[in-house]
C-alpha cells in the first residue's frame, strides 16, 4: 500500500557517544521478537491489541523502534488503511524506561514515515488522554474510522475483548508535500556561484 519503506527515511541512527542512550530507528527483521514481545506485554494486560510474532514480521517494515545497544525498549507502528489514512499503533514502551520520552519519540518517528508515505491522515486509540493531545493530536470520535470499527468486529468474532478507548486524530496536511517539493527543488537546482564583491 505504500511507495517507501522505512530503510530510507533518515533517521538519527548514528552511534551514540553514549552506548547506554536510547537510537531511535526504522525496525528490521532481527527486531520482531522482541517488538512482539513488547507489544505482547501490553495486550496481556488489556491495554492494546493483541499481534502475532509473525503479524509484527510481515510487517515490520511499518515500526519505529527505540533501541539500547540489541535491546528494543519501546516500539510503535504505522498501520495503513488506505493512501492517505493511518493509524499510531503498537506504542509500547518497556517499563524500565517509562517518564524517559521514548513514547513520544517513536510516535514522532511513525509520523515521519506517515510523511514519507504521503499519509495525509492519522489517528490513535489511547488509554492515556494526554499523551496524544500532547503531540497535537485532537479528540475525534471513532465512528469517523469505519475501517478501524470493521477490525474491531472481527476481532470480536474471534473472541478478542476490546476494550474502548479515546480517540485522536492529527491531520498532517499538504504542509509535507509543499516542503519537500521546496526541498527538492533546493536539492535539484544549482547553487548559483557567489558575485565578488
Amino acid at each position: 500500500m505504500h511507495n517507501h519503506s522505512a530503510g530510507s527515511l533518515s533517521f538519527s541512527s548514528h552511534p551514540a557517544t553514549d552506548p547506554s542512550r536510547p537510537v531511535i530507528r526504522p525496525a528490521t527483521g532481527k527486531d520482531a521478537d522482541q517488538i512482539w514481545g513488547l507489544v505482547t506485554s501490553y495486550a496481556a494486560e488489556g491495554l492494546m491489541l493483541p499481534r502475532t510474532l509473525e503479524q509484527v514480521a510481515m510487517r515490520i517494515d511499518s515500526y519505529v523502534v527505540a533501541s539500547v545497544g540489541s535491546r528494543i525498549v519501546a516500539c510503535a507502528a504505522l498501520e495503513e488503511y488506505s493512501p492517505s489514512l493511518a493509524e499510531v499503533s503498537s506504542v509500547a514502551v518497556a517499563k524500565s524506561e517509562h517518564g524517559n520520552g521514548l513514547g513520544t519519540q517513536v510516535v514522532l518517528g511513525v509520523e515521519r514515515l506517515a510523511r514519507a508515505r504521503d499519509v495525509g491522515e492519522l489517528f490513535a486509540l489511547s488509554l492515556t488522554d494526554t499523551f496524544f493531545l500532547s503531540m497535537d493530536y485532537t479528540p475525534a470520535s471513532i465512528s469517523r474510522y469505519p475501517e478501524k470499527l470493521a477490525r474491531y468486529e472481527a476481532l470480536r468474532a474471534e473472541g478478542v475483548e476490546i476494550v474502548p478507548k479515546p480517540c485522536f486524530q492529527k491531520m498532517l496536511g499538504e504542509s509535507w508535500q509543499l516542503l519537500q517539493l521546496v526541498a527538492d527543488d533546493d536539492a535539484n537546482s544549482a547553487v548559483p556561484a557567489r558575485r565578488a564583491s
